[in-house]
């Protein structure tokens, strides 16, 4: 029995078996269907669900590494994405958590008005079913104790169905309407290219196989970056976190391509491995942390929770695609990756990333993820006041 605790207690250990198992669960398929490296969120739930826990250190240490690897990757393109497409992802970041908000708050008037669950409840809904950390530090800011501890739980509940969404969405999107991922990827190259300079694509040239001090570079200034506090008048400030910090300081620094002697355009071979490794550490770690009483939360109040988180989810994602495709008519590729930006759902740009097959998507997130977590730090603001 010790030998069996002493493996239970061994963090690292137990993070890769997840990973492991997780591996092995995304390579089963149905009818066309699989989870792919995602299987790896949910080894992680059950792990949680049955006692593993692991330090918070690994949460954050692999969601840094893997936003700075799309990042350098995504940098290539991100100067003919922003000109190409600019305003567009200021509208689509506001419109998508605009709308999600508004469906919160419908939910906690209709549902909590009723006296079916109490309002806070459905309030952290909100951020949790766009898997939006600094969306829950806004929200739980400045309100009481017993406030806080409500919306912390709704946001725990909807925080898993948040990232299965836009997974699933991610992965049967482009099957359910035929797309033509080759056909999108052409389009994203030509748009891309036409909005490029010469001196744009010059950049391309100078590529390195890797480079740990480009890397680290990225990674620390982008924790600087996350850390600096953005004052919003009357309701405080906020920060960008680690994703909003590391992804736009491995953008900007890996479109430079080199900072003093120190290259940052480096061989997306090498990137692509480091991303798959450390996605799959993340997700793993995002399942372990939310396994813990998640199936009785579930089983309680969480039904209803989970259903508005539905609603919530699937309400936004719909809002994004009818702007970004519908109306604007733009590339998968861009749109995807936008659409995951909107959630300011990281999962969901790895999902998106395994089911284009390409990194071009981070591109799209990049761009529309600041503008999103802006709208949901407003937006949670806003309805910490107005739901009573």
């Amino acid at each position: 029995m010790a030998f069996i605790s002493s493996l239970l207690e061994n963090s690292l250990l137990m993070i890769s078996l997840a990973v492991f198992i997780g591996i092995l669960l995304g390579r089963l398929e149905f009818k066309g269907f699989r989870f792919g490296i995602s299987g790896a969120l949910f080894a992680g739930l059950v792990f949680g669900h049955f006692g593993v826990t692991v330090p918070h250190t690994y949460f954050i240490v692999s969601l840094a590494l893997f936003v700075a690897a799309v990042g350098l990757m995504a940098a290539r393109d991100i100067g003919g994405v922003v000109k190409a497409h600019g305003f567009k992802f200021i509208v689509a970041g506001f419109l998508m958590t605009g709308v999600a908000a508004i469906l919160t708050y419908l939910g906690a008037k209709t549902l909590g008005g009723a006296g079916v669950v109490d309002p806070r409840y459905i309030e952290g809904v909100f951020s949790g079913a766009l898997t939006s950390s600094p969306g829950l530090a806004a929200h739980i800011e400045g309100v009481s104790e017993t406030a806080r501890n409500q919306i912390t739980i709704g946001h725990s509940v909807a925080y898993p169905f948040g990232v299965v969404m836009v997974i699933v969405f991610q992965e049967l999107w482009p099957k359910i309407r035929d797309i033509d991922l080759k056909e999108e990827k052409e389009r994203f190259k030509k748009r891309i290219d036409e909005a490029a300079s010469d001196e744009e694509r010059e950049l391309t040239k100078d590529t390195v196989t890797f480079s740990v001090g480009g890397f680290a570079l990225a990674v620390v200034l982008g924790g600087i970056l996350g850390e600096i506090p953005i004052p919003l008048g009357p309701m405080g400030t906020v920060t960008l976190g680690i994703t909003g910090g590391v992804l736009p300081a491995a953008l900007t620094v890996g479109y430079v391509g080199k900072i003093g002697p120190i290259k940052t355009r480096m061989s997306h071979e090498v990137l692509s491995g480091i991303r798959s490794l450390t996605l799959a550490l993340f997700l793993a770690v995002v399942g372990i942390e939310a396994g813990a009483g998640f199936v009785e939360a579930v089983m309680g109040a969480g039904v209803v929770l989970v259903f508005i988180a539905l609603i919530v989810g699937l309400g936004t994602i719909a809002a994004g695609l009818l702007l970004l495709r519908g109306v604007w008519e733009l590339d998968w590729i861009v749109a995807s990756g936008a659409i995951t930006g909107g959630m300011t759902s990281t999962p969901g740009l790895g999902a998106a990333i395994e089911a284009t097959g390409t990194e071009d998507v981070g591109a799209g997130y990049g761009s529309t993820y600041p503008f999103a977590l802006l709208g949901m730090v407003i937006f949670a603001k806003v309805m910490s006041i107005i739901i009573l």
